[in-house]
């Protein structure tokens, strides 16, 4: 049992984060008041700590996105249904919450001209009439032994599928 120097509880070994610097081997704050400090510095204190930090370790920062992103993952079919109910639908390796990011960076980017061309321009519509946050994210498809052709075959059923019900945004211009 140890002691957390910031909240004062006693607690398990195993509430606490390792550290080799300190005599027991473990950090003096228990895991959650390091949370609490961590968030608190993100979002108060220096909100543009990590973007800065990305952007001065360019190579680091690519080096841990890749490896994050190959990782053993699911393969996920999606759907990003609109309000008016059409319907976008994707394929992903990747944590469904990092491909929704990505969705919105390169939405952002294409707004402020970072991006002269859309790749989806009737999803990039759909996001300008009414609001990406109005867009519901649905798993269509999920299996963690496929592979990406296997992944490929199924959106492209998918796809066909909306198409052919005159809902799909997956259509280019």
């Amino acid at each position: 049992m140890k002691e957390c120097k910031k909240c004062g509880e006693v607690k398990d070994y195993s509430q606490f984060s390792k550290c080799k610097a300190r005599r027991d081997g473990y950090q003096d704050r228990c895991k959650i008041c390091n949370r609490i400090d961590n968030h608190k510095f993100r979002t108060e204190i220096n909100p543009e700590h990590h973007a800065k930090w990305q952007q001065n370790n360019r190579k680091r920062t690519v080096e841990i996105v890749g490896r994050y992103r190959k990782a053993d993952k699911s393969g996920i079919v999606y759907a990003l249904i609109s309000p008016d109910d059409a319907v976008y639908v994707g394929m992903t390796k990747t944590y469904l919450a990092v491909r929704m990011i990505e969705h919105r960076v390169k939405y952002r980017r294409f707004l402020n001209g970072k991006i002269k061309k859309s790749f989806h321009p009737l999803l990039f519509e759909s996001f300008d009439k009414w609001g990406i946050e109005n867009h519901k994210v649905k798993v269509l498809f999920e299996d963690e032994s496929i592979d990406r052709q296997g992944l490929k075959q199924i959106e492209s059923s998918f796809i066909q599928a909306f198409k052919e019900k005159g809902k799909s945004l997956n259509i280019k211009k």
